[in-house]
Order: structure tokens, then C-alpha cells, then sequence
């Protein structure tokens, strides 16, 4: 005896679903690939030629605080003289802050995120003045003029009062702003 079975809902859709996944697979479907598997747009990509020949020469002189830098953003300042500002993630996942001249002159590299520990001891009796409590809110190093080591620090905290401050001192305990 042959029984026929009932139309079920899903044995009607059972072709319906075979026929989406054969057009799917052959490409006449748009693909359904994440939008994160699509390459990220560089954003140095625009950047004049002797600002990015600044960027490779920028990883030699100051290795350390741009170990493995992943530049995510870049703004150019300014219309008669620019200057360029690039902003990216060190290895540490440190934000790293670069500034570089239209001619590709590297002003100076800023690391935010530094450890209290990591601030030379000088530093930190003249924040005391400014900072009593001595807990800042952001800590970042100065690196200028080729040096390997920062030539300062700056720190964004409160003063006495409870009003919001920002301190710029020296490597050598001297304050600069």
C-alpha cells in the first residue's frame, strides 16, 4: 500500500530553503560575510608622502612607547603651516599621540595610560606641590628631540580646590606649564 504523506509546512519549505542556499552559494546572493571581515580603511592612506616616511622613522628613533603601533586615526591642523596628528595603540594598549609638520619634522610622541610607578621620583615630589594627593586621573610621557627616554610627563587630575588640572613637568622635576 502506498501512503502518501500530508504537505507539511516545513516539507513545503523544504525546496524553498535548498533553492536559497544553491543561489546563495553560487555568488548571485550578496554575501553574507560579516562587515568586520572587510579590511579596515588606512587611515594614513592620505597622509603626505613626507609625513608617512616621518611615521617609519618615528618607530626607529622612539622604539619603545611605539612597539608594534596600530595608527588608527590621522588629522591634519592647521591650513597654511599643517601639522599632522596621528593617534594609535601601542602594544601595552597604551593610546600613543604623534605630532608631525607638513615637511614630516616629528615635534613629539605622547603615551597615555603610564603607570605612577613608571614616573621618575623627581617628577612626581613636584607633582605633590600642584597634586597633593598625588593620584592623577591620566598620566602620559613626553618623548621630543630624539630622546629614547621621555623628557617629560603630564597629568590630568584635580587641584586643592577640587578644580580640574593639567600639569606638564620636566623628567628632571622642573614644571612646565
Amino acid at each position: 500500500m502506498n501512503h502518501k504523506q500530508p504537505y507539511t509546512f516545513a516539507r513545503l519549505l523544504r525546496p524553498l530553503f535548498l533553492g536559497a542556499v544553491v543561489f546563495a552559494l553560487s555568488g548571485a546572493a550578496p554575501a553574507f560575510a560579516d562587515v568586520t571581515d572587510r579590511p579596515e580603511p588606512d587611515p594614513l592612506a592620505s597622509l603626505p608622502k613626507q609625513v608617512r616616511a616621518a611615521l617609519d622613522r618615528v618607530v626607529d628613533v622612539y622604539p619603545e612607547p611605539l612597539r608594534n603601533v596600530k595608527w588608527t586615526k590621522a588629522a591634519r591642523l592647521g591650513e597654511d603651516d599643517p601639522l599632522y596628528r596621528m593617534n594609535g595603540t601601542n602594544n601595552q594598549g597604551r593610546e600613543i599621540e604623534i605630532e608631525v609638520t607638513g615637511a614630516g619634522r616629528i615635534i613629539e610622541v605622547e603615551e597615555h595610560g603610564i603607570a605612577l610607578d613608571e614616573v621618575p621620583a623627581a617628577v612626581l615630589d613636584a607633582l605633590k606641590t600642584k597634586m597633593p594627593s598625588g593620584n592623577p586621573d591620566m598620566i602620559g610621557a613626553v618623548y621630543q628631540g630624539g630622546n629614547r627616554l621621555p623628557v617629560a610627563y603630564g597629568f590630568e587630575g584635580r587641584d586643592t580646590h577640587g578644580e580640574k588640572i593639567e600639569v606638564y613637568i620636566s623628567a628632571d622635576g622642573k614644571f612646565l606649564n
